[in-house]
């Protein structure tokens, strides 16, 4: 009787303590999984932004006709006047041209071309993504090597959305190169 009590008695040890790596397994799974919903979130974010300026012009010069040569281009980089102008930090709005059941930014209708978001700053707030802030680069770039940046207007602007939020330990940056 004294060997089953002290066989009954390890096997709750060793039972112990598979369930509770079992535990601690699933727990890690979780915070992974819950991690790459960030992750995914916060790409999907920066996507839309690209998306967004690759239906625009590519330069102020370019939105209704065409340049023959870089120097034709635009000097400087962001929005180009009054009518371009948004707040500081977009945030989804539900004023015309938008509605309560269909809202969107300010970017949507004001910016008309690539370099229009040089500088621009969105912060999203929606149940699957709260506290993401958006933060746009643009800069002129070589044609060949999109990497390298240029200070004289090229045929390549290179955009570079960076999000940072709560839930994600380091900003993630997602780049294109718009070529004219």
């Amino acid at each position: 009787m004294g060997t089953n009590v002290i066989l009954a008695v390890g096997a709750l040890v060793i039972f112990g303590t598979f369930l509770a790596s079992s535990n601690r397994l699933m727990t890690v799974n979780t915070q992974i999984a819950e991690q790459n919903e960030y992750y995914i979130s916060a790409i999907s974010l920066a996507q839309s932004i690209i998306s967004e300026a690759k239906a625009k012009a590519f330069d102020e010069n370019t939105v209704s006709g065409s340049v023959p040569s870089p120097d034709s281009l635009s000097l400087t980089l962001g929005p180009d006047g009054f009518t371009e102008s948004v707040p500081t930090t977009d945030t989804l709005i539900t004023s015309s041209p938008y509605d309560a059941q269909n809202p969107g930014y300010r970017s949507t209708f004001r910016f008309n071309d690539v370099d229009d978001y040089e500088g621009y700053k969105r912060l999203v707030n929606t149940p699957r993504a709260e506290g993401y802030t958006l933060t746009v680069r643009v800069a002129y770039a070589s044609p060949t090597y999109p990497d390298s940046m240029k200070s004289s207007p090229t045929f390549c602007k290179k955009m570079t959305v960076s999000v940072k939020s709560p839930f994600i330990p380091d900003s993630l940056s997602l780049s294109y190169a718009f070529v004219y």
